[in-house]
């Protein structure tokens, strides 16, 4: 080719390049609102995105899903009364920006801006921990300080005004902070002189059930034991019945890489969608935990789904390694010990162990194939060995993969990985006889 016309080429590719962001940029729609802004976008097949946005006095990122590659919301922006410009980024879930485009914001007819005194000595900045974000209390003299706020989803910045007695207080609202995520709280001057800082996570208070309802699953007892805790402990244990030996756990969880949420949290949050599925199914549900502070070892798990006589026990994880790319779910059965083989013999577990991550893999999407993840009959979980009914630990995805760890904290996943269990339950019942059949 002549060189002149691979050069014509190359400026040709280099301009379309140059114009690719903008395009992209134009196919994200805001609508200004006073606080507010709606977005609407389309990525082509894609299930998620993650979504930015920056405006002069707040900050924010999220995962939304959308059907058909079709995204639509809208952006909260409580401390921009003064109006402004607000910056919209959109992502994959794997970094590659599609898209972004910025508009002005009207500022709120009632916005007047601070006056008076604005630095003074803070005494006792105390945070507490809710379900919707922080309360916050401190005493000053100043007429108004600035609040700011930040963790890895959401920042922000604004007044706050005492009462007649100098006290100042208030609740944070982060609505798409994660439950557990840390929170930096600074009491600034109006100079923006930091005057106190603390440190504080967002609360979780677990759901309350849906209502018990008759359905396929009617009964079947299953015992939910949703993994870790907080802050866990070494503790050892004897391996099972019939197994030698005893094993000092030690304590230690998954961490997201991406969102640094911690494996007890997690699972947790999914341990509550489960039971609502399972219930909405017909099912009698127990749940092991439902506070992230609260203990619990594996033996004391074990006795609990004995103690209501449950059917089934589904343990919750995640996984994690080195490599970033390793992604799927992953069935552990128990083998050798005492009870597991009063249960059933491997080929029975592991058919069942099957049934269970096939109806999981089939509900999120993922292909049929070992790659995916696959069952493994071992020795090595305590919580499996002493269980006198069926029970597997489920790894539910990889917190070290870009897409599994924002996933497994996205609602539609939790959903989604929630309806694959409870068919993978219905399954079991049916193979071992528990149920005739719809």
């Amino acid at each position: 080719m002549p060189f002149k016309r691979c050069l014509s080429l190359l400026l040709v590719c280099l301009m379309l390049l140059s114009l690719y962001p903008a395009a992209l940029g134009e196919s994200i729609v805001l609508t200004p609102n006073v606080q507010s802004v709606g977005y609407s976008f389309t990525l082509s097949g894609e299930e998620y995105a993650r979504v930015f946005y920056k405006a002069a006095t707040e900050s924010g990122n999220f995962v939304v899903h959308g059907e058909n590659g079709v995204f639509s919301g809208e952006i909260a922006l409580p401390h921009s009364a003064a109006g402004g410009n607000v910056t919209v980024t959109v992502k994959t879930l794997d970094d590659k920006q599609r898209g972004q485009t910025q508009i002005a914001l009207p500022a709120a007819a009632d916005y007047t801006a601070p006056s008076g005194s604005s630095s003074g000595r803070v005494k006792n900045l105390l945070l507490t921990e809710t379900p919707e974000g922080l309360q916050y209390s401190f005493s000053s003299t100043a007429s108004y300080l600035m609040l700011h706020y930040s963790n890895r989803q959401q920042k922000g910045t604004y007044p706050v005004y005492p009462d007649e007695n100098g006290l100042f207080s208030g609740e944070i609202l982060l609505p798409i902070t994660y439950a557990r995520t840390l929170t930096t709280v600074q009491i600034l001057s109006g100079g923006g002189t930091t005057l106190a800082e603390e440190k504080a996570r967002k609360g979780y208070l677990a759901p309350e059930a849906v209502p018990s309802q008759e359905g396929r699953l009617s009964g079947i007892t299953v015992c939910i034991d949703p993994g870790h805790q907080e802050n866990g402990r070494p503790v050892s244990e004897p391996v099972g019945p019939g197994l030698s030996g005893k094993t000092a756990g030690s304590g230690g969880m998954a961490q997201g890489k991406f969102t640094l949420r911690k494996e007890s949290i997690v699972v947790l949050e999914i341990a509550m969608v489960l039971r609502d599925e399972l219930i909405r199914q017909g099912a009698t549900v127990v749940i092991t935990r439902d506070k992230e502070a609260q203990f619990l070892t594996n033996m004391e798990r074990c006795a609990i789904a004995e103690e209501v006589g449950a059917d089934i026990m589904l343990r919750l994880h995640c996984d994690t390694r080195e490599s970033a790319k390793k992604y799927g779910i992953s069935i552990y059965t128990p083998f050798r010990s005492t009870y597991a083989q009063a249960v059933a013999d491997k080929h029975g577990y592991r058919h069942m162990g099957n049934l269970l991550l096939n109806a999981m893999k089939q509900s999120v999407g993922y292909e049929q194939t070992d790659a995916t993840g696959f069952v493994t009959l071992s020795d090595q979980f305590v919580g499996n060995n002493w269980a006198k009914m069926p029970c597997f630990l489920i790894e539910l995805g990889f917190l070290s993969n870009t897409h599994e760890d924002f996933l497994l904290s996205h609602p539609h996943h939790q959903q989604l990985l929630s309806e694959g269990m409870a068919q993978g339950v219905y399954d079991i019942a049916l193979y071992r006889g528990l149920l005739s059949g719809e």
